[in-house]
């Protein structure tokens, strides 16, 4: 199945460019690539129904750090149970994302709640309780670094990349009022980043002016992050892991900052825990886990590293289900507001 679609230059180039400005219109993606917008239009259509890119949106996770609860979550499951945990687990709304992992934890879960005590509620009366379920560990993000809408595939020229920074709008905090219609606009927007207003509209049974403005004032103020995924498969970067580490607290921040600078980084947040330090990696290969190690151990000597996980499978990416390849499949909005069944299922 890996060999059942093929991409070439201007596919990739493409890609590059919906990392950086996720919401351009066609029109502006064709002046970037030097194509027509139906043709860029029609090669995008074409790679998201193959599955192997995708556009969601999400809450600003270091703003969601800072003022809800984003949690990670580990899952210690029975051998003959753990696919039918992560079908139970992979349609919570909560969740953003699940990863079936190689060592010391069977999954590893992403999970956003507006506040600890909901966190609470779903940890020990609802995933504690699911049929299959040995034993659960949970941390809690304090600070959040980077995250995987940063990533990027690096097909396009420096020129190219230039004309696309008017695309970076200016967020600012100082000006951020109520968060009216933020929940409405951000649901629909999860299973399609790309929206227009007019979609938007309809859907929330507002008008296209008010949508239009309401969206405007979300990127503005910096609640929303839009994020182009990509498979696996055409990644580049086809092994993922989690990397544990412990730092000392007066230099948390400098050496966090520090360890964006490396392309291997998808995500990089302090947490809770005795292990205060959390890093997601891309790698090209399983070799590169171990030189990038030796890497973080010569230029940060006061870091150690206390343990790493290599991803097998990732079942769930920002609320997209995945298929083996890593293709995305279909969409479960992600909604951190969502009702949970507490209540024990039958076993």
């Amino acid at each position: 199945m890996q060999d059942s679609f093929s991409l070439d230059e201007d596919d990739l180039s493409l890609i590059n460019v919906m990392q950086i400005a996720p919401r351009a219109t066609w029109t502006e993606v064709g002046k970037v690539l030097g194509l027509h917008s139906a043709t860029v239009a029609r090669r995008w259509e074409r790679m998201t129904k193959q599955g192997v890119v995708w556009v969601t949106a999400y809450p600003n996770l270091a703003l969601w750090t800072e003022q809800c609860c984003l949690a990670f979550i580990e899952v210690d499951c029975q051998p003959t149970a753990r696919q039918q945990v992560v079908d139970a687990l992979a349609g919570v709304p909560q969740i953003a994302s699940v990863s079936q992992v190689a060592s010391g934890r069977d999954l590893f879960l992403v999970a956003l709640f507006p506040d600890l005590q909901a966190l609470s509620q779903f940890v020990l009366d609802h995933v504690s309780q699911l049929p299959g379920v040995r034993g659960t560990r949970t941390s809690t993000a304090t600070r959040f670094y980077s995250e995987g809408n940063k990533w990027r595939l690096q097909a396009l020229s420096p020129d190219q990349r230039a004309h696309l920074t008017r695309h970076h709008p200016q967020t600012s905090a100082e000006n951020r009022t109520s968060h009216e219609g933020f929940r409405d606009l951000l649901l629909p927007l999860s299973s399609d980043g790309r929206r227009t207003a007019a979609e938007l509209a309809a859907l929330t049974s507002t008008s296209v002016s008010t949508t239009r403005r309401r969206l405007e004032r979300m990127v503005r103020e910096g609640l929303v992050s839009f994020r182009c995924e990509v498979s696996d498969i055409i990644s580049g970067w086809p092994v993922h892991a989690y990397f544990w580490a412990r730092v000392p607290a007066h230099e948390l921040d400098r050496i966090a900052q520090t360890l964006l600078t490396l392309p291997e980084i998808r995500m990089c947040a302090a947490i809770t825990g005795t292990d205060n330090l959390l890093v997601i990696v891309w790698l090209r290969s399983l070799g590169d886990s171990q030189r990038l190690e030796t890497r973080l151990a010569e230029r940060f000597p006061t870091l150690t590293l206390t343990e790493r996980a290599i991803v097998l499978r990732m079942s769930k990416r920002m609320g997209w289900l995945l298929d083996g390849h890593g293709r995305s499949t279909s969409p479960i909005s992600l909604n951190p507001w969502a009702d949970i069944p507490y209540d024990a299922p039958p076993g």
